[in-house]
């Protein structure tokens, strides 16, 4: 990391890819001085990109962007990558699978990491990472950019001023009406597979922001999951519902491969009324009906771009700030709610192969 005229200037590294990971950089280096709390303190670099398969996948990636403002330095290597002194930051867009091990690989190494979701097949794994970064000082950023939109952050301002009063019951979903395909990372348990690993961890996002966040207890974790016929090791849709007794409330997350989301897809009640709300990832609008059926449309900030740039600029300060976490999403908010995934794959038979699993 360098200081530009007093900014914060993070140097980017890229692994895995993908189209996402191109939508991801090209929403980033072009509309992060539109995040209108950090973006005018920070910078953003495209230092380097990494395909271990060849170089001109990686040229092949880059032609796909449009933000950046000079070429970056193309790898075939990871260690020579993360031997670049001149990248600050990896951000790991590969397969779920792979996400362990590029990210233990790129901290041993000193640098920085923004994984793409889910963080990690499982909690063991997160915990591990969580260990090294605070041995090395490092920041470690979970991906789920929902966190950082000022659409989530005004909503859960709302709720915490008691717009609903107590909150009683979360619910969000995620869904995508996917064909099964064998050639889609979505059904290849070898690449950490499935709508739990895929789609939940934006559902689950509002019950731990509302709920879970909240709680000195643990809450009972009730699931189901639907398999594949095709591939019966991976769910195809999974319910989680969190009961916590203590606050009289519940929280359920869901996500399929099987339907798509309904248009509002996030509700939040409470014994003064109920929020309903836009997609799960990205709410664009919300609606408050109180309890005697009055409607009141809630004004929320407007994002331009896709928004992923919100997490990059988090990122930024705080590693300007020489922090290893985020105040605003710790890791240990993702190691609690891998915990929960853990035991609804247990309890739901849910398996990838060891190779996948291992520390």
């Amino acid at each position: 990391m360098t200081d530009k005229s007093s900014k914060i200037h993070l140097r980017w590294g890229i692994v895995g890819l993908g189209q996402f990971a191109a939508k991801w950089a090209n929403d980033v280096f072009s509309n992060y001085r539109k995040d209108s709390v950090h973006g005018q303190h920070v910078t953003h670099e495209l230092r380097a990109v990494v395909s271990t398969s060849s170089l001109s996948k990686a040229q092949q990636f880059v032609s796909l962007l449009n933000g950046t403002d000079k070429q970056p330095v193309l790898y075939d290597s990871y260690q020579k990558f993360l031997e670049d002194d001149e990248i600050d930051i990896v951000y790991i867009a590969a397969p779920n699978a792979f996400h362990y091990k590029l990210a233990k690989q790129a901290l041993e190494a000193g640098k920085h990491i923004l994984v793409e979701k889910t963080f990690t097949i499982n909690y063991q794994q997160a915990l591990r990472l969580q260990e090294i970064s605070a041995r090395k000082n490092l920041l470690v950023v979970h991906g789920v950019w929902t966190r950082f939109l000022p659409t989530t952050k005004k909503l859960v301002e709302v709720v915490e001023n008691g717009k609903v009063g107590n909150v009683r019951r979360v619910h969000a979903d995620l869904s995508h009406n996917c064909s099964y395909d064998s050639n889609s990372r979505l059904f290849n348990p070898e690449l950490g597979a499935g709508v739990l690993l895929d789609n939940l961890i934006y559902s689950i996002t509002w019950t731990d922001l509302l709920l879970l966040s909240k709680t000195a207890t643990s809450p009972k974790i009730y699931s189901w999951s639907i398999k594949s016929k095709e591939v019966p090791e991976i769910d195809v849709s999974t319910s989680i519902t969190l009961l916590f007794d203590d606050s009289l409330a519940s929280g359920t997350a869901t996500g399929s491969f099987l339907i798509e989301s309904p248009r509002e897809s996030v509700l939040i009640e409470g014994d003064k009324g109920y929020i309903k709300a836009g997609r799960t990832s990205r709410p664009s609008y919300a609606t408050f009906i109180s309890s005697d059926g009055q409607e009141e449309q809630l004004e929320l900030p407007v994002i331009e771009g896709i928004g992923y740039y919100y997490e990059a600029n988090a990122a930024a300060i705080a590693i300007g700030n020489k922090q290893n976490d985020l105040t605003e999403y710790p890791l240990k908010d993702t190691i609690r709610i891998l915990q929960i995934f853990d035991q609804c794959r247990l309890d739901n038979g849910i398996a990838f192969p060891e190779s996948v699993e291992d520390l």
